[in-house]
């Protein structure tokens, strides 16, 4: 009996084997896998960062066509978006892309969904989501409140902006534009002296290198440790004669950045 068990055993062996051999070897199916962003990232409107994935079987000449699609808390609804989906089509299948996030996206929580095909229209695209991850907004450092009260401020946008050879990123408020009439030191001057007592108050120090003045503004610079924060003014002059200097009367707009939310 056991002989016979032996015997059995190498039947079947031999009998998976040429089926394999008839058949060759079993190829896995195509299918991309996203390795960025990751699970539990968080990636913040106006900051570049890298998009990427493997592909296995998928043919190097597919394009690559990126979405986003945001996973709405309770009680939003399911169905429509706020936003454009569509993030990419028509990439060269290289395995990574760098994406700008623009401000239009809320904060909350998406996954990136990456499809290869390989013409359009499209048809039996290969798909593929990402882990959740988190988009957020910057946000103006703490310390610079309260806001200054004197003019009316817009919506806090993402910047990034290079001084000398450094480059910084953070969140940008512009106020409202005023009208200053023939005396715009009457409207940024009071927002200046704020700031510089606030400030100083909460432990920052005056940075000359991140300083900037000229006819139409200026900007002052303040360092805490590895944060910046530039309050600044920018004039527009009514008057521009063409062989005359600019001339009030004038609006004057003001601007806070920082690079920290402490």
């Amino acid at each position: 009996m056991r002989r016979a068990g032996i015997v059995v055993l190498i039947i079947a062996i031999i009998g998976a084997a040429t089926i394999w051999l008839l058949r060759g070897p079993i190829t896995p199916a195509p299918a991309i896998t996203i390795t960025s962003p990751a699970a539990g990232d968080v990636w913040q409107s106006g900051e570049t960062r890298t998009i990427s994935w493997t592909t296995q079987g998928v043919p190097g000449s597919d394009k690559i066509s990126i979405t986003l699609r945001r996973i709405p808390p309770p009680p939003l609804q399911t169905e429509g978006q706020e936003f454009d989906p569509i993030v990419f089509t028509d990439l060269p299948n290289t395995g990574s892309t760098t994406w700008k996030i623009s401000s239009q996206y809320p904060g909350g929580t998406y996954v990136l969904g990456i499809s290869a095909y390989e013409a359009v229209p499209v048809t039996n695209p290969i798909s593929a989501e990402s882990a959740q991850f988190t988009i957020t907004h910057p946000k103006i450092a703490i310390d610079l409140y309260p806001i200054y009260d004197g003019v009316n401020w817009n919506k806090t946008t993402a910047e990034e902006f290079t001084i000398g050879t450094t480059t910084y990123s953070g969140a940008s408020m512009i106020s409202e534009t005023v009208d200053a009439g023939m005396n715009p030191g009457a409207v940024f001057t009071p927002f200046e002296q704020y700031y510089a007592k606030l400030l100083k108050e909460r432990g920052w120090h005056v940075a000359n290198d991140l300083a900037a003045g000229g006819h139409v503004g200026g900007q002052t610079g303040y360092r805490n440790g590895s944060g910046v924060i530039l309050t600044g003014f920018h004039i527009d002059y009514q008057n521009k004669p063409a062989n005359a200097p600019s001339e009030c009367p004038c609006t004057v707009s003001l601007s806070l950045f920082s690079n920290v939310t402490n």
